[in-house]
C-alpha cells in the first residue's frame, strides 16, 4: 500500500507536465534542477546583429529576478541572482567570450601582462568613470580585492583570492598586515598582482562579483547601508539600478558613464520578483516577460519552443554533520540511497534534467583530455541504480545501533527547503521515499532564499537542499568547498586526508598529480556523504525571439546584457 501511494505522487507529477496551461497545478520550478533562486542562470539567445536586421525602437527588456538579491556589495554577496545584477552595474577586470575564455579588453583591463612562470600579473587599466564621475583606479581594484581577505568584511568568498600572495594568511588571521598580501596599485591605471604560486584559473576566476570593485570613500560614508538601497549603490558598468523595491522589483537603466556606453543597446531593464509558476507562465504568455526558466509541469506542453542548456551545477542534500543523526555516515548513506534519481527525474523533467552519480557534474575537464567526470565514473547508487530498499533500511540500523538510537528517535526531523510550491513538492516525494524505504517521519521546513542562506551558515538545520554553480571551468570550483572549515562548507564535515588531497591539488605545479589528487578527493566525498548529489541543471527557456545578443556562456555563468538588444 504504500509503495503504490509513492507511484501516485509520480504519476501525479508526470501528468501535470501535459495538463492544459489554465488547468495547471502550481509549481513554481523556474528551471528544473535550480528552483534554488541562487542558481538562477541567465537568459540567452544565439542570434548575434547580422546587420540585416532592424532594431526595434523600444530596446526595454523585462525579465524576472525570481527573489530578493541578499546583497548588492560585491565582497559579501554569495549568489547568482545577486551577481546578475552586479556583473551589469560593476565593471571587473575581465568579462568572458562566448567560449568562457577570459577576453584582454573586455572590461577595466585594457591589456595585461604575464611573468615566464605565471606568478606575476599586471592589469593596465583603461580610462573609466564611475557613476557619480569619478575615476575609476587601480586603487579601487587594491582595496576591493582587500576588502574580501579582511577577516572584519567576513566574506564568504575570500578563498577564490587564495592563490594571490599572503591573501589566506591574511584572511585567516596570521597576518595582520594587509600590506603584505600581493596586491599593489603601482599608479592610477596599473594594478600587480603576486601569486603564491602559478594558478592557470586565475584570470577566469576574475570574473565572479567578489572581484568587482567597491569605492572605499563610499563604504567608509555610508557603513552598512552601502549596496542596500538605490541610493548606496555605485556603478561602473553597463547598467545602474534606478529603482529597487525589496522583495517586488529591481530595474535598471543604461548607464551613461559606462567606458562602452555607445555599444550597450539596451536602455532599461525591468526586473520582477515572482516565484509562483502559473503567474510566470502568465507574464510570458501576455508579453510582460522576455524570457522564463519554464517550471517543470509545462516542459512537455512547450516542448517544441524550448531552448536547453546543460549547466555545471550540481544540487544536493546539505547533511549537517554537527547533528546528532547525521554525524553519523551510515545514516546519510541511507537517506542518499532510499531514493530513486532516475524516476524522479523521469516524472519530473522528462528525462531532460540528468540523476547525479556524484558531486562533479558532467563537462568538467579531467586528466588526458576526458571529464572528470568520465574519469571518476558513476560514485553513487540509489533505488534506481543498483541498491535497493533492504540496502537502504539495514544501512540506517547499522547507523542508528552505532549512535544508540532507534527509528523512532529520528520522526520529526526536519528538511530544509525553500519557500516555493515546487521546492515543497520535490521534498514531499523525497519525504515518502524515506518513510517508505527507512520508516522515518521526515518533516519539511521552509524558508525564505535569504533566511535558508543565513540558516545553513549557521548549522540551524539537520539536512538541507543545496545547489551550487561552477565559479570556473575546473573541477576546483566543486571540490574546495568541503576543506574543513570552508566558508562553503555548511555541513560542517571534516576529513584530513580529503584537506590533504585538496591542498595538494592547490599547490602542485604537476598537472597530473593535481587532478588525481582531485579524482581521489570526490571517491572520498562520495563515500562519507555530507552531501548526497540529487542532480545537474539544465535551463530550460522560452524566449522572446526578438531579443539577440545575450551571451550565453559554457558555465552559464553570469556575463551581463550588455551586449542584448530587441529586433523589430
Amino acid at each position: 500500500m504504500k509503495k503504490n501511494k509513492l507511484l501516485i505522487m509520480l504519476l501525479i507529477f508526470a501528468m501535470v507536465f501535459s495538463v492544459a496551461l489554465a488547468g495547471c497545478a502550481g509549481d513554481d520550478d523556474t528551471n528544473e534542477g535550480t528552483d534554488d533562486p541562487a542558481a538562477e542562470g541567465e537568459g540567452d539567445n544565439k542570434g548575434e546583429d547580422t546587420g540585416e536586421e532592424e532594431m526595434a525602437e523600444e530596446q526595454v527588456l523585462r525579465i524576472n529576478w525570481t527573489s530578493e538579491p541578499p546583497s548588492l556589495d560585491p565582497q559579501i554577496s554569495q549568489d547568482a541572482t545577486s551577481s546578475r545584477i552586479l556583473n551589469d552595474t560593476l565593471e571587473g577586470m575581465v568579462r568572458l567570450d562566448e567560449e568562457g575564455v577570459p577576453k584582454e579588453g573586455s572590461a577595466m583591463a585594457e591589456t595585461w601582462e604575464v611573468n615566464e612562470d605565471g606568478t606575476e600579473y599586471v592589469f593596465n587599466l583603461r580610462d573609466a568613470n564611475w557613476s557619480d564621475g569619478e575615476p575609476v583606479t587601480a586603487a579601487d581594484f587594491e582595496y576591493s580585492w582587500k576588502r574580501a581577505l579582511d577577516p572584519e568584511t567576513a566574506s564568504t568568498y575570500a578563498f577564490m583570492l587564495y592563490a594571490i600572495k599572503n591573501a589566506e594568511a591574511y584572511n585567516s588571521g596570521d597576518i595582520d598586515n594587509a600590506d603584505e598580501v600581493g596586491i599593489t596599485a603601482e599608479d592610477e591605471k596599473t594594478l600587480k598582482v603576486t601569486l603564491e604560486r602559478p594558478d592557470p584559473t586565475f584570470l577566469s576566476k576574475l570574473q565572479n562579483s567578489t572581484f568587482l570593485p567597491a569605492r572605499e570613500d563610499k563604504v567608509k560614508e555610508w557603513g552598512e547601508k552601502y549596496a542596500s538601497e538605490v541610493e548606496y549603490l555605485m556603478s561602473n558598468g553597463p547598467f545602474k539600478v534606478v529603482e529597487w523595491e525589496h522583495e517586488n522589483k529591481l530595474v535598471m537603466e543604461k548607464n551613461p558613464d559606462y567606458w562602452n556606453a555607445e555599444n550597450v543597446k539596451l536602455e532599461r531593464v525591468e526586473g520582477i520578483m515572482v516565484n509562483d509558476p502559473n503567474t510566470i507562465m502568465n507574464l510570458y504568455e501576455t508579453g510582460e516577460l522576455d524570457w522564463i526558466n519554464v517550471p517543470s509541469q509545462y516542459i512537455e506542453q512547450y516542448k517544441d519552443k524550448l531552448n536547453t542548456y546543460p549547466e555545471a551545477s550540481t544540487f544536493y542534500y546539505t547533511f549537517n554533520t554537527e547533528n546528532e543523526f547525521f554525524k553519523n555516515a551510515k545514516i546519510r548513506k541511507a537517506f542518499s540511497v532510499a531514493v530513486d534519481r532516475n524516476k524522479i527525474q523521469e516524472a519530473r523533467t522528462q528525462g531532460v534534467v540528468p540523476p547525479a552519480w556524484a558531486f562533479v557534474p558532467p563537462g568538467m575537464p579531467g586528466p588526458e583530455g576526458s571529464t572528470f567526470r568520465e574519469a571518476n565514473g558513476e560514485l553513487l547508487k540509489d533505488l534506481g541504480n543498483g541498491a535497493s530498499a533492504e540496502e537502504a533500511k539495514k544501512l540506517l540500523e547499522e547507523g542508528l545501533e552505532e549512535i544508540g538510537k532507534t527509528v523512532e528517535d529520528m520522526n520529526g526531523i526536519k528538511f530544509l527547503t525553500f519557500d516555493s510550491e515546487n521546492s515543497l513538492q520535490r521534498a514531499q516525494i523525497w519525504q515518502q521515499y524515506w518513510k517508505e524505504n527507512l520508516g522515518v517521519e521526515v518533516g519539511i521546513d521552509t524558508a525564505t532564499f535569504k533566511v535558508k542562506i543565513d540558516r545553513e551558515n549557521k548549522k540551524d538545520f539537520a539536512m538541507s537542499y543545496s545547489g551550487w554553480i561552477g565559479d570556473y571551468n575546473d573541477p576546483m570550483t566543486f571540490m574546495d568547498m568541503w576543506v574543513t572549515d570552508g566558508p562553503q562548507n555548511t555541513a560542517g564535515w571534516s576529513n584530513e586526508e580529503y584537506d590533504e588531497l585538496i591542498k595538494t591539488a592547490q599547490t602542485t605545479n604537476d598537472s597530473e598529480e593535481r587532478m588525481n589528487a582531485m579524482l581521489e578527493a570526490e571517491k572520498i566525498l562520495m563515500e562519507e556523504l555530507p552531501v548526497a548529489p540529487q542532480d545537474h541543471s539544465v535551463a530550460v527557456l522560452l524566449e522572446n525571439p526578438k531579443l539577440k545578443g545575450v551571451v550565453r556562456l559554457p558555465l552559464q555563468v553570469t556575463d551581463g546584457l550588455y551586449k542584448a538588444y530587441f529586433v523589430k
